[in-house]
């Protein structure tokens, strides 16, 4: 089926949920959830997955749309499925709703990633890569040792393709507390500041008023956006080409 667009009512419905953040309110507006903002992803998946796999086959569609996106229920809700308790200040519910793209061969979470996410404000167009500890993942295997040979191309790259276009950039490091991760300074100038990094973020936002969500155009602003990045990602997260 053809991508018909996101209408104001899924935009309308984390607003709703932003007041009503329960479990139980979730589970009796599901359906409108479903209706209005998975029906339409599902669209949204299928229309782009001819172009994602021309910009790299690793982002083939996976045989479960159910694969490509996040969950809604946090860790600290009974309705969830994740074994390990949340901090208790996370809502029950996740007030956004987020697609990926990865390569496949690997868990996600190990990976760097591309990905769109709707929440009351809009729409938010990225790429993201963590480090969770795992010596396979992207950010300790590819990211670091690259970065300490190549700041200075990174640098010019992001110079020439993300600054005044839009862009937000956010960098985490290891802090104490629940989530164990605290906002830095996004670019550091240096190498070895960038070793303390956990978590790295692309960002591009789309407002709810935008004639940009409009169904042609928005298909063409994802792949304008993930165009844009992909040599980010490769940066990132693939061992092979070299800068």
């Amino acid at each position: 089926m053809e991508f018909s667009g996101f209408r104001e009512e899924a935009f309308a419905f984390f607003r709703e949920l932003r007041q009503n953040n329960t479990a139980a309110w979730f589970e009796e507006h599901e359906e409108g959830f479903n209706e209005h903002v998975r029906v339409p992803f599902d669209q949204l998946l299928r229309t782009l997955d001819e172009p994602m796999r021309e910009l790299d086959p690793v982002f083939s569609l996976a045989p479960l749309l159910d694969t490509h996106y996040s969950q809604m229920h946090s860790a600290a809700s009974p309705a969830s499925t994740t074994p390990n308790p949340a901090p208790v200040n996370v809502p029950p519910v996740k007030m956004n709703f987020t697609a990926f793209y990865w390569d496949q061969h690997y868990r996600r979470l190990n990976d760097g990633y591309l990905f769109i996410r709707i929440g009351a404000d809009g729409i938010s167009l990225g790429f993201s890569i963590y480090d969770f500890g795992a010596p396979q993942g992207k950010m300790r295997r590819v990211f670091k040792p690259r970065i300490r040979r190549n700041l200075h191309s990174l640098d010019e790259h992001i110079k020439a393709n993300y600054l005044r276009r839009g862009f937000e950039f956010r960098r985490f490091i290891r802090a104490a507390g629940h989530f164990g991760m605290k906002e830095a300074d996004p670019f550091p100038t240096g190498a070895p500041e960038w070793e303390n990094t956990l978590g790295w973020v692309i960002i591009r936002h789309i407002h709810t008023d935008s004639s940009r969500l409009t169904p042609g155009s928005f298909v063409s602003e994802v792949m304008d956006t993930f165009r844009r990045l992909y040599p980010v990602y490769v940066f990132t997260s693939d061992p092979g080409p070299d800068w």
